[in-house]
């Protein structure tokens, strides 16, 4: 009886060692494995930060552009109010003009020659 339990205990304990090997070798394959991942996705996230930085540099510009043109464009609209304006206050001028005077109401209702309107186009 105490051979057999010599002979189960030498061949569970080989087995035991095998699987502990078996077992070890995976590890270290799954270590491997996973460490090159890791590396890949720590270039992955530098690549994305350089893009990042990439995009805000662009998207700064883009905004001074924006800025720029909003203030252009302002400036625009503050000069076509001042012409509406006084294109306005030349027709009332005008209106008032025709309503007070003979004369300028017979030059009013006047065709104007083709020559005049060549030059107004």
């Amino acid at each position: 009886m105490g051979s057999l339990f010599s002979w189960l205990f030498d061949n569970i304990s080989s087995a035991l060692i095998a699987a502990l090997l078996i077992a070890c070798l995976a590890l270290a394959s799954l270590y491997t494995c996973t460490r090159d991942e890791r590396d890949a996705a720590l270039q992955n996230v530098a690549i994305a930060i350089e893009a990042n930085k990439a995009n805000k540099e662009t998207i700064g510009a883009l905004e001074a552009e924006v800025m720029k043109r909003d203030e252009l464009a302002a400036a625009w609209q503050e000069e076509l109010t001042k012409e509406r304006k006084a294109r306005d206050d030349a027709r009332r001028e005008l209106n008032a003009l025709l309503e007070q005077n003979e004369s300028v109401r017979g030059w009013g209702s006047e065709r104007v020659p083709d020559a005049v309107w060549g030059l107004l186009k």
